[in-house]
């Protein structure tokens, strides 16, 4: 009677054995702790091609979820140090096709992430010490733009940080959220008083006040006296039939623009932008002439008026 139990439950444990597909991205993928290691499968007609195209696929996977590291130097850093040491034949094919496993330890790209971060974090509490006290917004935004791309870089790095991670955790983000509250502080100290006159003016002074706000500057009315800065735009618009095509209706928009350092009582830019469409309606002619006028005033806007503070 035992010798029946026990070749029972041999046949058991072989039928248990049997159904397990060994041959599956899944079965051979789960061998891997999911907490300590980041696993992306690649295939392919060798066993060399199978491991590059996993190694491809782990690419296109960090960039798909932490797109900066498209051209930081640590993507390479992170990418040597993956394994593709498991590669096997694919047995219910009945060509060669080959599958691999691209493997990342989790400690180990931490451990590419976090000096990185670690010495933006370093340069970034050496400028925030340069900050004037008591406050002075245009020169504090001086260095709030030697900041920017360091809080953009340490963003960057981690996102990838939090993704290869695997309970999403930031890295140090109270200390990092210290120096990102304070570049937003910085910014938006700066007010920027905003005047547009003259025709189709609400459309025009959207665009404005959200180029503005994009940069990260503080948008208030021209008649706060406290401003730094202020943009003064005079609009114009004038509309005509098109002498070659019937029914069509050109209209045109124009917008003088003058860029002010209110501290200073000095304009340090004025240019004309000019834009027309035309329609089918005098109406709809005007509002897109207007609003591609606006879209190309704020262009020139912020580019110049970020020019004029870096360097003033």
């Amino acid at each position: 009677m035992k010798k029946i139990i026990v070749l029972f439950v041999a046949v058991l444990g072989l039928s248990a054995c049997t159904s397990l597909n060994k041959n599956t991205v899944s079965y051979q993928a789960s061998k891997y702790d999911a907490e300590k290691y980041y696993v992306v499968a690649g295939e392919g007609n060798s066993k060399t091609t199978a491991s590059k195209n996993a190694l491809a696929m782990m690419r296109n996977d960090l960039l798909r979820n932490a797109p900066g590291l498209a051209d930081d130097a640590l993507l390479g850093d992170l990418l040597a140090n993956a394994k593709t040491d498991k590669v096997w034949r694919d047995k219910a094919s009945s060509t060669k096709h080959y599958y691999a496993l691209a493997v990342l330890s989790r400690k180990n790209a931490h451990k590419i992430l976090a000096p990185e971060m670690d010495q933006l974090d370093d340069k970034l509490a050496g400028q925030a010490e340069l900050f004037s006290s008591p406050a002075d917004p245009l020169a504090d935004l001086k260095i709030a733009y030697r900041m920017q791309p360091l809080v953009e870089h340490r963003a960057r790095l981690d996102e990838a940080y939090q993704f290869l991670s695997s309970e999403h955790q930031s890295y140090m983000q109270e200390d990092f959220s210290v120096y990102q509250n304070a570049l937003k502080e910085k910014l938006a100290a700066v007010r920027v008083g905003v005047d547009v006159q003259g025709r189709e003016s609400k459309t025009m002074v959207t665009h404005i006040v959200d180029s503005l706000n994009k940069m990260g500057l503080g948008v208030v009315d021209i008649s706060e006296p406290e401003k730094e800065l202020a943009v003064e735009i005079l609009t114009d618009t004038d509309g005509y039939n098109s002498k070659k095509v019937e029914g069509l209706v050109w209209c045109s928009s124009s917008a003088a623009i003058s860029l002010i350092d209110a501290t200073r009582d000095t304009t340090f830019a004025r240019f004309n932008v000019y834009e027309r469409a035309g329609t089918s309606r005098a109406a709809d002619s005007l509002r897109r002439s207007m609003e591609a006028a606006g879209e190309a005033a704020a262009i020139q806007i912020t580019s110049r008026l970020e020019a004029y503070l870096k360097t003033r």
